[in-house]
């Protein structure tokens, strides 16, 4: 991994924070928030993902320029929701850049579980028609070395059982920067009262706390209409081998396509026996995480209704 790190000019700015995950709890959301203060600076690329082995930003130099104007930005940070799961990402962020400061943001894992197979089919990146069927793949993919080589997505994100199971994610992180610089927040939380957090954050970022930013809603989705359909035009987009400027047309027009399935769907909607059955595979690891963290997690464990 050191291996891709070059020698940088002392001068060159670099991150002295992240946001390392978990998807669909927030994170990007909290990135735009954190954008428009003064004295913070995000990354424009968001998820770059340069601490992933094989995944992301591969070159130091191009990961570099993402910061190159955080010039005077007391607080200079990107957001890479693959850091959570990824097992190497905590030591491998430390023995590059050092102490920095550490923030994630947990969902409860069973509705965060369906969230992100809702991402993942809008974005075309799944054709599993059914979340039940995506958690009955799972199984398989994990044991699949081809499918991890040639998913169209990071492999993670189809892990939707897999990924929130946080207690060893967060341990990773606790025990390799400290808890002292390790701040973790609930979606839940976090939704209901956006501005309280955002101005804890900035203190833990020690910068302004008091200033307040604009709140929008970010990634809210739909179900396209046709699963299938979405991941064909996906994949057209991915594959396609034409000259630079025919390329660009004909993906905008695969774009419009998919916006105008995802216009025609619908919001999704959970079954909850379902969640229920999720909820209590995850019991005990979010027992286990309630105690590492000091906070009561038992919202998460309640029937869902």
């Amino acid at each position: 991994m050191t291996d891709r790190i070059q020698a940088s000019a002392p001068f060159e700015l670099r991150p002295n924070f992240f946001i390392a995950g978990v998807p669909k709890a927030g994170t990007t959301s909290l990135h735009e928030y954190l954008k428009q203060h003064p004295q913070v600076f995000m990354s424009e690329n968001k998820e770059p993902h340069f601490f992933v082995k094989g995944y992301g930003y591969e070159n130091w130099e191009q990961y570099l320029k993402l910061f190159r104007d955080a010039g005077g930005k007391k607080a200079i940070g990107e957001s890479s929701a693959g850091y959570s799961y990824c097992e190497e990402s905590p030591g491998w962020i430390k023995s590059v850049l050092g102490d920095v400061k550490i923030i994630i943001l947990l969902r409860n894992p069973a509705r965060r579980a369906f969230s992100l197979y809702g991402w993942m089919v809008r974005e075309g990146y799944e054709d599993a028609p059914t979340f039940a069927e995506a958690l009955e793949r799972e199984t398989v993919r994990l044991k699949d070395p081809a499918f991890r080589a040639q998913c169209p997505q990071y492999f993670p994100d189809y892990l939707y059982f897999t990924t929130g199971i946080y207690y060893e994610q967060i341990n990773r992180y606790f025990e390799t920067f400290g808890r002292d610089r390790v701040k973790v927040y609930l979606f839940e939380e976090f939704i209901k009262q956006p501005v309280p957090i955002c101005q804890e954050v900035f203190r833990f970022l020690e910068v302004d706390d008091s200033f307040v930013p604009k709140m929008e809603l970010h990634n809210e989705g739909r179900i396209p209409k046709s699963i299938a359909l979405q991941f064909w035009l996906r994949g057209k987009i991915m594959n396609r081998k034409r000259r630079s400027s025919l390329r660009k047309r004909i993906n905008r027009l695969i774009e419009r396509a998919m916006e105008w399935n995802i216009r025609r769907g619908s919001k999704p909607t959970p079954d909850l026996k379902q969640l229920e059955t999720l909820t209590e595979s995850y019991r005990q690891d979010i027992e286990r995480l309630q105690s590492r963290l000091g906070r009561d997690l038992s919202g998460w464990m309640k029937k869902p209704c």
